[in-house]
C-alpha cells in the first residue's frame, strides 16, 4: 500500500506542476504574446506555430528533443 501512495504522490506532484506551467504560460501569453521568441539553449527563434501550440515552450523543437532524449526518469528504490 505504501508504494501505491508514493505513486499517487508523484502523480499529484506531476499534475500540479503541469497545471502551474499552463497557468504561467497563459499569463505570459496574455502579457507578452505567444511565449518566448528565442530558444534558451541555442538562441535561435522559436517559430510562431510552435509558440502558439506550446505557449510555455522555452526551447526550439530541436533543443527540446535533445533535452527529452537525455532525461532519465526518477526511479525509487524498492523498499
Amino acid at each position: 500500500m505504501e508504494k501505491f501512495a508514493d505513486v499517487l504522490d508523484m502523480a499529484q506532484a506531476h499534475t500540479e506542476r503541469e497545471v502551474q506551467l499552463r497557468i504561467d504560460a497563459i499569463q505570459r501569453h496574455a502579457n507578452d504574446g505567444f511565449g518566448r521568441e528565442y530558444c534558451i539553449l541555442c538562441g535561435e527563434p522559436i517559430p510562431e506555430s510552435r509558440r502558439r501550440h506550446v505557449p510555455n515552450a522555452l526551447r526550439c523543437a530541436s533543443c527540446q528533443e535533445m533535452v527529452e532524449r537525455h532525461q532519465t526518469p526518477v526511479r525509487r528504490s524498492a523498499a
